[in-house]
């Protein structure tokens, strides 16, 4: 139970939409700290294997910088483990839909990398 009057009242403030998004990113932090313990792992192991700087793996897990979709692709990928658990569909790759949607995430891609440099 929160006991400081200001702190509560500053909690109570926040929009219930930035506190959903608080706190599923904290809950994705958590479950990627018990991942690492489970696999008797630290922050700098982390970082060390994504090819990543310790002070942004910090980040992440304290919430001061947002995950990317990819970036967690590529954490649950490094450690072997689901981060997010989603219902997935198996996809037939002949699909013409498939292929449409594929293309176009490719073109974005292209498209937003060349943007950045």
């Amino acid at each position: 139970m929160i006991q400081n009057k200001l702190f509560r009242e500053c909690l109570e403030a926040i929009p219930e939409d930035r506190m959903a998004e608080f706190e599923l990113s904290f809950a994705i932090a958590e479950r990627i700290v018990e991942v690492l313990k489970q696999k008797g792992m630290n922050r700098r192991d982390l970082a060390n294997k994504l090819g990543k700087r310790e002070s942004e793996i910090i980040k992440w897990l304290t919430g001061r910088h947002n995950f990317t979709i990819s970036t967690l692709a590529h954490i649950s990928w490094t450690l072997g483990e689901d981060i997010i658990m989603v219902a997935r569909k198996q996809y037939d790759i002949a699909d013409e839909n498939y292929m449409r949607v594929a293309e176009e995430q490719m073109e974005y891609g292209v498209k937003h990398d060349a943007n950045k440099k």
